[in-house]
C-alpha cells in the first residue's frame, strides 16, 4: 500500500513570494530529496492552480512517503518535535497550508512507474470529493473501472485516486491528466463527444456529496511536466 502527502500551501501575498518557494523546492527536490525533517517523502509534483479555475496564489505539492504506514509511523516516533525543522526555512515564502494523507488506489502509479513510463499531464483537472461517511471504497473502485474503460482512447484519462485517509472513508482525491487545455475544455463544452466520461458524471452524482474541481499545472522540475 503506498501512502501519499498532498499539501495545499499558501504563498505570503507579496510579489515574488511564490516564485522563491517553488525554487527553494526545485532545489531541495534537486539536491536534498526532501527537506530535513519532513516526512522523507519523494515529489511527485508541485502544481499551481489556473487562477480562473480556484484560489490563487496558491500552491498543491505531492509527494510519495517511503515505506508505507511503517514508513509513516517510523518517521514521526523518531521525530516527537511539534514543528519540523522547515518551517522557519520557509516562514518569508509562505503563510500556511493544509495537509492530507492519501492512501494510493492498485491502478495508480507510483512515482517509479510515472518515470519509468515517460507519463507526462502538463494539464491536470484535480478534483476533490466528499462522499457518504464509508463510501470511499465503492466511489473509487468505480472510478477504476472508468480509467480502464478510458483507456488511451481520447488522449486523457484518470492519472490517479486516493482515499484521504483520517476521514472515515468519505473524503478523496482524484487527478485527471490532459495532454492540453483544448482537450480539457473539449469534456466541458462537448461532452456528448466522450460518452463513458458523460455515463460517469451523470453516475457520480448519486455517489458523490461534494465535488471541488481545480485546474492545475505542474512546475517545470516535475516529473510529470
Amino acid at each position: 500500500m503506498h501512502i501519499y502527502l498532498h499539501e495545499t500551501i499558501d504563498p505570503v501575498r507579496s510579489p515574488g513570494a511564490h516564485n522563491r518557494y517553488l525554487d527553494e523546492i526545485g532545489h531541495v527536490v534537486a539536491t536534498e530529496g526532501n527537506a530535513k525533517g519532513s516526512a522523507g517523502g519523494r515529489c511527485i509534483a508541485n502544481w499551481v492552480p489556473v487562477f480562473l479555475t480556484g484560489q490563487w496564489p496558491q500552491i498543491i505539492g505531492f509527494w510519495q512517503m517511503p515505506g508505507g504506514w511503517d514508513g509513516f509511523a517510523d518517521h514521526f516516533d523518531t521525530h516527537p518535535e511539534l514543528f519540523h525543522e522547515p518551517l522557519e526555512r520557509w516562514y518569508g515564502e509562505r503563510s500556511g497550508g493544509f495537509d492530507r494523507v492519501l492512501i494510493g488506489t492498485d491502478y495508480t502509479p507510483t512515482l517509479d512507474e510515472i518515470v519509468e513510463s515517460g507519463t507526462r499531464a502538463p494539464v491536470v483537472l484535480h478534483e476533490t470529493i466528499r462522499v457518504r461517511p464509508g463510501d470511499t471504497p465503492e466511489y473509487l473502485d468505480c472510478v477504476g473501472a472508468l480509467k480502464e474503460a478510458l483507456g488511451s482512447m481520447y488522449g486523457f484519462g484518470v492519472l490517479g485516486a486516493y482515499e484521504v485517509a483520517f476521514r472515515n472513508q468519505s473524503e478523496a482525491i482524484v487527478i485527471w491528466s490532459f495532454p492540453d487545455f483544448k482537450t480539457l475544455v473539449r469534456t466541458q463544452s462537448a461532452p456528448e463527444e466522450f460518452p463513458e466520461l458523460q455515463a460517469w458524471r451523470e453516475k457520480s452524482t448519486q455517489l458523490e456529496t461534494a465535488n471541488t474541481g481545480v485546474v492545475v499545472r505542474p512546475t517545470s522540475w516535475s516529473p510529470l511536466r
